[in-house]
């Protein structure tokens, strides 16, 4: 039954693929740009006004209501969230109906886009839990990325899913405080650079567009434009130097690919002080014709703060378009979706946006659809489902091996130590540690894996510096392994005394900037995501760590 169901799946896609670019099956791919024009030509002002639209709604299936909006406004993409996902089967589900529905209204395949960064921006039910951009940094492989976007492509392809909102190419020192936090592969360009570029490479891989954000860079800012009007203060030369250089390197992707502006002012690089969503100097100037930029610009939710307290939604996506932007984002409201269509509409028909440069938008918008009109994975390819999971043996392996390159570069010392001579030294394998974490997956995995005697503690949000104190004499810890999760863990090992610290090995599974400053500490390695197999892995490694003459050490 699964057999003839893919048999069928795959008839229809290929008969899709058909219908929407009849030539392309036969064509040459250098008749491409004449296919697509002939199909501009044929759609009506409804449907070419649909497609500068990835939009977003709160069901977790087409509904009535879904549909009519469809049918009236034939949205040319969909976003989907956490709210529109229950399950994989489900998500799948809603994914081909939406398909079904926009052909069946605009005879063209939708965009139908998620935000799977990896780490706390993760939307799909993954297994082990997707890394975040700054463990995969600290691998500094591009190969390793590649094929970490290969992998996360072949997942969303799986759901039904031909876009993904990712990687993030700001450049944000970890210890900064920038709101970007984590999703940034670090603070050196050229890192972000080869990393983000690699990882884009596998979602092409996959047939998966990706989008690289915030154009033209956040920096390590720690306002966020979710939530009000952020400017980046940055000179051109810094943002040259720094934030535009792995829009550069991407840049030479092609036409296959997304870039999304960011809501953020930049008085040097647009001294009106337009958001970079607004900006024809920005998105046209700079990413077009300075960079040479070939594919697709969206723009950052319509709807966000750092947007609605200038303009709104309806007149914030006609300025978008006509300032460069190619695809405008709305992500609830069916009613401000609605006024924004007519919006524009509207302004075509009056010459505010003309016809050549609305068909340059379709052709570039066309021209993505085509690439990844299949948007479903190749039938061949063995299932990712585990129960109510995604998962695979490849993916499994990549994703072990980030967490063991992330601790092995924690074990590396910044300068050659000097020699110890320590005779009576009782062997680290048999010593006793204390391993103190929030986590009790993390204590499981650690115990299961060590050979050490080793009392265990449970850090409840509830747990005071004195109990802690108390816990750790009763128990005579000679060392103590303490992981740090989050802001409370952080803060209560922050106020314990200095004595105490000197003899804590600490391993930071949250935000770097949660030990900023710390240098008190036995040990601190910067793990940065917590893996359900850190415990096995700091377990297996715990003599290297307590051997290691690196007090902390983490690439930027």
């Amino acid at each position: 039954m699964g057999k003839y169901i893919r048999e069928i799946i795959q008839i229809l896609s290929l008969t899709l693929l058909i219908f929407v670019f009849p030539n392309l099956v036969l064509a040459a791919p250098t008749n491409l740009p004449e296919i697509i024009q002939q199909k501009i030509t044929r759609m009506s002002l409804e449907e070419k006004v649909g497609q500068l639209f990835i939009v977003g709604f709160p069901q977790k299936s087409v509904t009535p209501e879904l549909e009519k909006f469809i049918s009236t406004y034939r949205p040319g993409s969909f976003l989907l969230f956490k709210r529109n996902i229950q399950s994989i089967e489900q998500v799948s589900q809603l994914n081909t109906a939406l398909y079904r529905a926009s052909f069946k209204h605009s005879r063209l395949p939708p965009l139908i886009a998620i935000d799977q960064e990896g780490g706390s921006v993760s939307r799909l039910p993954i297994s082990p839990a997707p890394p975040n951009a700054l463990s995969i940094g600290q691998t500094q492989s591009p190969l390793i990325a590649e094929e970490l976007g290969f992998q996360t492509g072949l997942f969303l392809r799986e759901a039904g899913f031909n876009m993904n909102l990712a990687p993030v190419l700001d450049v944000a020192d970890p210890f900064s405080g920038s709101f970007i936090g984590v999703r940034s592969f670090g603070a050196d360009p050229h890192v972000v650079s080869d990393l983000g570029v690699a990882y884009s490479k596998g979602l092409l891989r996959a047939r998966v567009i990706p989008t690289a954000k915030h154009f033209p860079g956040t920096g390590n800012l720690h306002a966020d434009p979710h939530v009000g009007i952020v400017q980046n203060l940055s000179s051109f030369e810094a943002l040259k130097a720094q934030d535009l250089k792995p829009y550069e390197a991407y840049s030479s992707l092609g036409k296959n690919v997304a870039v999304m502006l960011s809501h953020l002012i930049y008085p040097a690089l647009d001294d009106t002080r337009e958001p970079a969503s607004f900006s024809k100097k920005i998105s046209t100037g700079l990413l077009r014709d300075d960079l040479k930029y070939q594919g697709l610009v969206v723009t950052d939710d319509l709807q966000m703060q750092g947007s609605r307290q200038f303009l709104r939604p309806e007149a914030a996506a006609l300025k978008a378009l006509q300032a460069g932007a190619d695809v405008v984002m709305l992500t609830w409201s069916f009613k401000d979706q609605g006024k924004a269509f007519e919006f524009v509409k509207a302004a075509i028909k009056r010459g505010d946006l003309s016809e050549d440069d609305l068909n340059q938008k379709l052709h570039r918008i066309l021209t993505v659809k085509a690439f990844a009109n299949l948007y479903r994975r190749d039938p061949q390819l063995p299932s990712l489902r585990q129960g109510v999971l995604l998962t695979s043996p490849k993916y499994a392996e990549l994703e072990s091996t980030v967490l063991d390159l992330n601790l092995k570069t924690n074990l590396l010392p910044r300068e050659l130590p000097a020699k110890e001579v320590a005779p009576n030294r009782k062997p680290a394998a048999t010593s006793k540690v204390c391993v103190l974490s929030p986590s009790s997956t993390f204590i499981r995995s650690f115990l299961n894996n060590s050979q050490r005697v080793t009392p265990t503690k449970h850090l409840s949000g509830s747990l005071s510096k004195e109990e802690v104190l108390f816990w750790m004499k009763e128990n005579k810890c000679p060392r103590s392994l303490v992981t740090i999760t989050g802001v409370k863990t952080a803060a209560l090992v922050k106020s314990l005394p200095r004595a105490t610290k000197q003899r804590l090995v600490l391993v930071n599974l949250g935000a770097p900037r949660l030990l900023k400053g710390q240098r008190d500490y036995l040990r601190t390695l910067q793990l940065y995501f917590n893996h359900q197999e850190s415990g096995k892995k700091i377990a297996l490694h715990l003599e290297e760590i307590l051997d290691s003459s690196a007090k902390s050490y983490v690439l930027k």
